[in-house]
């Protein structure tokens, strides 16, 4: 490996140096070779994975706005002002092994009232003691196990509001916990599903790296990534071409030529030529 061409090296005086975490300049000649090569592959992974995070933004932009599309065009079909609302949705292809799913759900913060419902709930165990439901404790401590202001377990909180109790203040352990709860916004969640055949079921198409099984076998379609890059070779040649095309017809008067390269070009998004 050159240290002249480590990734993340400045050349001062045409001597490389790398930043450390004080952000002091050391010299590569000073930094141990495992300490160099670890800090090569994490560069090397983090600038594909930002391509990669790139890639899967672009795609939930696009996919959203055609689902968007979509759902305007419908509502014209059968005269319905589009509301933007909330709520699953559906599209199926013809034959029904492909779809999409768009969801809409609230995101929710909890308020101090949540702390309120805590209080009262450590008075209501600590009164019944060794009485105390195992379960109930379990699921008070995983609920209520709160380390930042407002972040806490909504799934156990959830859980906890569906309980029943004889205790008078059970009520308003409910009722803190309702008031506690402060929509902040929305989300919109798009999956993607695939089934192998007429009848069977639909298998998530993983779009989170947990998700998907590593594998270092190169896949049988075309990335993002390598689409756009031949997608833009493709358009430089056609603009040459048409360049050089546009020179010659008024040499030799080819105008159907120049023409059909022009609406070739234009299918490709070559907007730069117009003006050849």
């Amino acid at each position: 490996m050159s240290s002249t061409k480590h990734p993340g090296a400045v050349e001062i005086d045409g001597r490389p140096y790398l930043k450390d975490s004080r952000d002091n300049l050391v010299p590569l000649e000073n930094i141990k070779p495992a300490d160099l090569l670890i800090d090569e592959a994490v560069r090397k992974i983090i600038h594909y994975a930002e391509d990669l995070s790139a890639e899967l933004a672009r795609f939930a932009g696009h996919s959203l706005a055609d689902v968007a599309a979509l759902d305007d065009l419908l509502a014209q079909e059968y005269g319905v002002a589009r509301s933007g609302g909330k709520g699953n949705r559906t599209y199926p292809t013809f034959d029904g092994l492909l779809k999409v799913k768009v969801a809409v759900a609230d995101r929710i913060e909890f308020g101090p009232e949540l702390h309120q419902a805590k209080a009262l709930l450590d008075e209501m165990v600590n009164e019944r003691k060794k009485e105390a439901d195992a379960f109930l404790l379990a699921l008070v401590n995983q609920a209520f196990n709160v380390d930042k202001e407002g972040k806490v377990d909504r799934a156990a909180i959830l859980q906890l509001q569906r309980l029943e109790f004889d205790d008078p203040r059970w009520a308003d352990v409910q009722r803190a916990i309702r008031d506690a709860q402060r929509p902040v916004g929305a989300k919109t969640y798009l999956r993607a599903y695939r089934a192998g055949a007429p009848g069977e079921s639909h298998d998530m198409i993983p779009l989170d790296i947990a998700s998907i099984q590593p594998t270092t076998v190169t896949p049988g379609r075309e990335s993002l990534r390598g689409k756009c890059e031949r997608l833009e070779r493709e358009r430089d040649a056609a603009i040459d071409l048409l360049h050089w095309t546009s020179a010659m017809a008024e040499d030799s008067n080819l105008d159907a030529t120049r023409s059909g390269l022009r609406e070739a070009l234009n299918a490709l998004g070559g907007s730069d030529a117009h003006g050849a």
